[in-house]
């Protein structure tokens, strides 16, 4: 009678044991009652996978050059960590005078030409940026007189046509009918304008202005010259 009472209360306790058990909350690691720690990474992150490749800690920090975690030191082109002995364009560690040209060789001497062309000769582009030249663009690199021009037909005896032929076409003691006659009244001076009679007399800086009742618009005034200078061709 007495051990069977002990019985009862073996299998009582037995019982209550797995009812605790079988009722108690899950963790994350599938322990009942558990606190997660069982299946814990070294990140503290249940059946996680610990630190990932290619960094150092927990942080996404990565291993300097140096060996410290974290500490954002880098080897620089020539291998030295955390050093700074060339810049970019620089590509002789030891020669840091040698720079990259244009071509990508080391110490090389290719440059960018004006016309924005590698190791070029500044004859892919052409134009002029002189105002008033018959071939003046702004966006033209070169600014020199021998590729700017005046076209002597369209641009000077159509003013001289216009405003002037009127009166002197052989009347007046000038004859500026055509290139072979103004050119033979010495009037033009090729490459200086300023002394050129033609320029004083269009411009007002004479005695006796042309034409004698108004003043040519500065346009044409302004291309006369650039003719003169640019040497008077036809």
């Amino acid at each position: 009678m007495f051990s069977f009472r002990y019985f009862k209360l073996f299998l009582l306790f037995i019982l209550i044991s797995c009812s605790d058990l079988f009722l108690s909350e899950v963790d994350e690691c599938g322990i009942p009652g558990g606190d997660n720690t069982s299946c814990m990474d070294e990140c503290g992150v249940p059946n996680g996978d610990g630190i990932s490749e290619g960094y150092c800690d927990c942080e996404y920090n990565i291993m300097g050059c140096d060996g410290e975690c974290g500490s954002e030191k880098t080897y620089d082109i020539c291998g030295i960590c955390n050093g700074s002995s060339m810049n970019e364009s620089d590509c002789n560690c030891e020669n840091i005078l040698e720079t990259l040209d244009c071509l990508g060789e080391c110490g090389g001497t290719a440059v960018i030409d004006e016309c924005g062309v590698c190791n070029g000769n500044n004859s892919t582009c052409t134009g002029c940026m002189i105002f008033g030249s018959d071939n003046y663009s702004s966006n033209f690199i070169f600014g020199d007189n021998e590729i700017c021009s005046i076209d002597y037909n369209s641009s000077i005896q159509t003013v001289l046509d216009n405003h002037c032929v009127s009166c002197h076409a052989g009347s007046y003691g000038v004859n500026l009918e055509s290139f072979s006659n103004l050119m033979s009244e010495n009037i033009i001076i090729a490459g200086d304008s300023t002394n050129s009679l033609l320029w004083k007399v269009i411009s007002g800086n004479s005695g006796y202005p042309m034409p004698p009742t108004y003043t040519l618009d500065n346009l044409s005034i302004h291309k006369i010259a650039l003719w003169i200078q640019f040497g008077a061709n036809q």
